[in-house]
């Protein structure tokens, strides 16, 4: 084993040992909870659902040390935790566009957790087409400890979309990316246009009922 590997087996080890994981976890599920909460107390107010569905996710430390090998960052746990945002990951599925956008002023208002980054994917798509609305958090787990958490928030079709270009672009070594690339792109902006035109029949039928 050479010297490279050998450090990189050694950020491996401390990622997968000693609990460096486990407040992540904690923190992953602590807005879980939140969100669930925040679903529950929203939904029953508009009479509809505000929030599809949560997922939480905690990244393997070889995902951890691939990102922070892109990144050309030191293998050090505290280096770690200071450059990756996305350590716990949360994803927000929600019913329309608005709905998105009203999540973040939420969570902004609470007390417990504090917004530190966001990042527009939706009214400024990634390249590829990807939309998505990213908010990082500090959620405590103890009395002095914090965590950040990734949360990404999209409506239905976003996610559709995201899905499946996760899947056989991201995931499959970029297979295919340049060949299908054009055709991802209409479909995401078929997609933003679509949600913009959902958006605006749900108010047409609000209005509707209001005058009834």
């Amino acid at each position: 084993m050479d010297r490279v590997e050998e450090t990189y087996q050694i950020f491996l080890g401390q990622m997968g040992e000693g609990g460096f994981l486990e407040p992540y976890r904690q923190a992953c599920r602590r807005m879980e909870q939140k969100l669930e909460k925040i679903n529950e107390g929203y939904s029953e107010e508009l009479g509809r659902v505000f929030i599809s569905q949560v997922t939480c996710r905690i990244k393997t430390p070889e995902s951890c040390l691939n990102k922070m090998l892109r990144k050309k960052c030191s293998l050090e746990m505290q280096t770690a935790q200071e450059q990756l945002n996305d350590i716990a990951g949360v994803r927000v599925v929600c019913s329309f566009l608005d709905d998105i956008y009203k999540l973040v002023e939420i969570l902004k208002e609470d007390q417990e957790i504090e917004v530190v980054k966001t990042k527009d994917y939706v009214r400024k798509p990634k390249a590829s087409g990807y939309q998505s609305l990213h908010v990082i958090v500090l959620v405590p787990v103890g009395k002095e400890e914090k965590k950040k958490v990734e949360i990404q928030i999209r409506t239905q079709a976003m996610n559709f979309w995201a899905v499946v270009e996760h899947h056989f672009v991201y995931k499959k070594g970029n297979y295919g990316k340049y060949e299908f690339q054009k055709d991802l792109k209409e479909c995401a902006k078929a997609i933003y246009k679509i949600d913009k035109k959902m958006l605006l029949i749900r108010e047409k039928m609000e209005m509707a009922q209001t005058v009834k």
